[in-house]
């Protein structure tokens, strides 16, 4: 006795597995974008967050806060190329900024024509100087106000 096979399973699957193969693709893509993006985020404030606590002259932060930001996001992005960096430093505030592209892969552009192959990144980190001396003082006065007002409070 022979058994006939039937094709529709060889044609449905074939049919399934370039568009199930694609959703895999563009996820893999999604999370390497959430990668970098998570990178150049922490980068960024980090580079910034080096900057305030620099107490030297506005150059020679500038020169560090850069060599900083470029050192941290070296080898660490996965698909992001072309990255630029600006540092910013006006009077107490530092700025970092990341500006890059997200290259997507011919393969997961749904519409080639288009000529869409990559995405702008862009990050930014945002720090405030502050003289230590002043914060401190600051920070004792607001503590004695609320001692006081809870002294208050505790009479009544």
């Amino acid at each position: 006795m022979k058994k006939e096979y039937k094709g529709s399973l060889t044609i449905e699957a074939s049919l399934l597995f370039p568009l199930i193969m694609m959703v895999i693709v563009i996820c893999i893509y999604a999370m390497f974008f959430l990668h970098d993006r998570a990178v150049l985020d922490a980068s960024a404030y980090e580079a910034a967050l080096r900057g305030c606590e620099i107490t030297s002259e506005h150059g020679n932060v500038m020169s560090t806060v850069r060599a900083t930001s470029e050192e941290t996001i070296e080898g660490r992005l996965l698909s992001t190329k072309n990255v630029k960096t600006e540092v910013e430093i006006t009077g107490h505030d530092v700025k970092v900024r990341y500006t890059g592209d997200f290259l997507v892969p011919g393969g997961a552009n749904l519409v080639p024509e288009a000529g869409f192959k990559e995405l702008k990144m862009r990050a930014e980190g945002h720090c405030s100087r502050r003289n230590p001396v002043s914060f401190v003082r600051e920070c004792r006065t607001v503590i004695n106000a609320a001692e006081d007002l809870g002294k208050r409070r505790g009479r009544r």
